[in-house]
């Protein structure tokens, strides 16, 4: 089988998507050949011999006209080669893309996961012949078009738990990551490692005090108007004299973040996306514990791990509660954690079930 993916990039040290570099080798060993069609590409070294990348130069500072133009004769000329094509989050690609994939009568289907329905899905329904998402509550679009449950794509064999690193020191380590953006409302974060600084009770020797209580914030700005919110936050931090409690180390690459969240007891996630978030996913695949404000996690997590969004006030308390739970308990919920990930979202099995797509 022949596959056309079109997607944004192709880097593994994205921070922000680098996961698709995994996506694309994963998909590739598993058809005979997989031309990948996209915006821009960084480091891509390791993909199989059986991947062809094409890039529509963003990276060279090509001009949106010049992507467009390269974009459709990239399409034209590999379409009548292909079994179908796999168009990756954004419904513009399906929309440029679609009405040559009508022509040459090739399957397109569109991967989307958010609970956003804006004119460009709605349009891209016109193309598609087919939808994909992780979850029934990552797709909100009204359509006749058949939506294809498939679970997400985490590589579970590299965002693994470890030897319990996390319990070396007395502190308790939180973890978050994302785009620096105020729809992930870190700073009901913030306030609520300022809360807990005096009331915390540490969960192994009982003594009473929040400074073991340690957050680390990963990420860098998405546009640059939330430069202005990212410096809010770092004054919020220094206000609050939480500077020795709270690190924000910018953007990391997706292949260097299993460690942290190895070493980490807790992943926060307060965004609205209204899917189910890659980022949490990754935190359960390691065996963290997590705490979300997000509606999609409601039916694969447990109460405890539910939180809200901006209410810094139950959040502690959702903290403190993780912090004084059992080890018996926590080892419970960890392995809990891990194997819904293994057996609902692992990247193995997405990969097959993508190419299945087009077997029918």
């Amino acid at each position: 089988m022949i596959l056309l993916i079109i997607t944004r990039i192709v880097d593994k040290n994205s921070s922000n998507a680098g996961f698709i570099y995994n996506w694309v080798k994963k998909i590739g060993e598993t058809v005979d050949k997989l031309i990948v069609i996209c915006q821009e590409t960084g480091d891509y070294s390791g993909l199989p011999k059986n991947i062809e990348i094409n890039s529509l130069g963003k990276e060279k500072g090509n001009s949106k006209l010049i992507q467009f133009i390269k974009f459709q004769l990239l399409v034209v000329s590999r379409l009548s080669s292909v079994d179908g094509v796999f168009s990756h989050m954004m419904p513009v690609y399906s929309i440029v893309a679609g009405p040559f994939c009508k022509i040459f009568r090739k399957k397109l289907v569109q991967w989307y996961t958010h609970k956003s329905t804006d004119w460009k899905l709605k349009l891209a329904n016109l193309f598609v012949s087919e939808f994909a998402t992780a979850s029934p509550e990552s797709f909100r679009l009204k359509t006749k078009k058949k939506v294809n449950i498939l679970g997400h794509g985490i590589d579970t064999s590299r965002f693994a738990p470890t030897n319990n690193l996390q319990h070396t020191t007395n502190n308790f380590k939180i973890i978050t990551i994302g785009r620096i953006s105020p729809a992930k409302d870190y700073e009901s974060i913030i306030k609520a490692v300022y809360d807990l600084k005096d009331s915390v009770r540490n969960a192994t020797d009982n003594v009473a005090g929040g400074d073991n209580i340690k957050l680390t914030i990963i990420g860098g700005i998405g546009l640059q108007n939330q430069q202005i919110y990212f410096d809010q936050l770092k004054a919020m931090v220094k206000n609050m004299k939480l500077e020795n409690q709270v690190d924000f180390l910018g953007p990391i690459a997706n292949a260097k973040i299993p460690p942290y969240l190895q070493e980490s007891d807790l992943f926060i996630n307060l965004s609205d996306t209204g899917s189910l978030d890659k980022a949490v996913l990754e935190a359960m695949a390691t065996g963290t514990l997590v705490l979300t404000s997000n509606e999609a996690f409601k039916e694969i997590l447990p109460a405890e791990l539910l939180t809200q969004k901006d209410n810094p006030k139950i959040l502690a308390q959702n903290i403190k509660a993780l912090i004084n739970l059992s080890p018996e308990k926590k080892q419970q919920l960890e392995k809990q954690l891990r194997q819904e990930v293994v057996n609902n979202h692992n990247l193995d099995n997405l990969a097959k079930k993508i190419v299945k797509l087009y077997e029918s």
